[in-house]
């Protein structure tokens, strides 16, 4: 489990504001609706919030990064507060297998799947990786977001109990490469507009598309412009 205060860091020849860098908690931390006490964000509006409100990762993917794309990234590397690790030598969830709307006891807490994460260029900056943002999204490794339906204490080692599962809810991995990767699967992009929960700029975005509108992802890729 991570926090983070907002530093600035000198990535990529930039100063770059993010609370991004978070560190390791042992302590029980208190849960809310906006996130784990303790824990800020720089850009409100693009991060942060209650459907926001924790970045979770799930942890065996990093061996798959050492061995399948040859970085060796420690624990937090991806800017999540929490990653998840196996049961019994078996591992937990991931894209894959996390569908919107799912719900978990965390700790004290109660949590629900709200959107896969959407990588930005500030990974890449962090790491001084200038593709790591597309490897990202091509792998599909990218962690997802939570909102709290119930606060309360979570510590370290917490197990993460799956209360409720939508039936027939697309999974992490599906939404993101929908949305952020096979720009051209027309059809899937009218599977997910109307999915219940999906997020409403998605919505959004998605109905554009189908309507002909042409996308730029080059600031979330790249950066702003120097």
């Amino acid at each position: 489990m991570r926090t983070g205060r907002v530093r600035t860091h000198q990535w990529a020849g930039r100063a770059v504001p993010s609370a991004a860098v978070k560190d390791e908690v042992a302590e029980p931390v208190w849960l809310d609706t906006l996130g784990l006490a303790g824990d800020e964000q720089a850009d409100r509006r693009n991060h942060g919030g209650p459907d926001k409100a924790l970045l979770v990762y799930a942890g065996h993917h990093y061996p798959r990064w050492r061995l399948d794309e040859g970085l060796d990234l420690p624990f937090g590397a991806f800017f999540e507060n929490i990653t998840l690790a196996g049961v019994a030598g078996r591992p937990g969830p991931d894209e894959t297998t996390v569908v919107l709307g799912e719900t978990w006891r965390l700790g004290g807490a109660v949590v629900q799947v709200s959107q896969p994460r959407s990588p930005c260029y500030k990974l890449a900056s962090r790491w001084g990786v200038a593709d790591l943002v597309v490897r990202v999204q091509r792998t599909g490794w990218s962690g997802w977001y939570v909102r709290v339906l119930a606060p309360g204490l979570v510590t370290k080692g917490d197990a993460v109990e799956l209360l409720e599962r939508p039936v027939g809810a697309p999974t992490m991995a599906e939404i993101a490469r929908i949305v952020n990767v096979d720009k051209h699967d027309l059809d899937g992009a009218r599977r997910l507009v109307d999915t219940p929960g999906l997020p409403e700029r998605w919505h959004r975005k998605l109905l554009a598309r189908l309507a002909g509108a042409t996308e730029d992802d080059s600031t979330r890729l790249l950066g702003p412009a120097q």
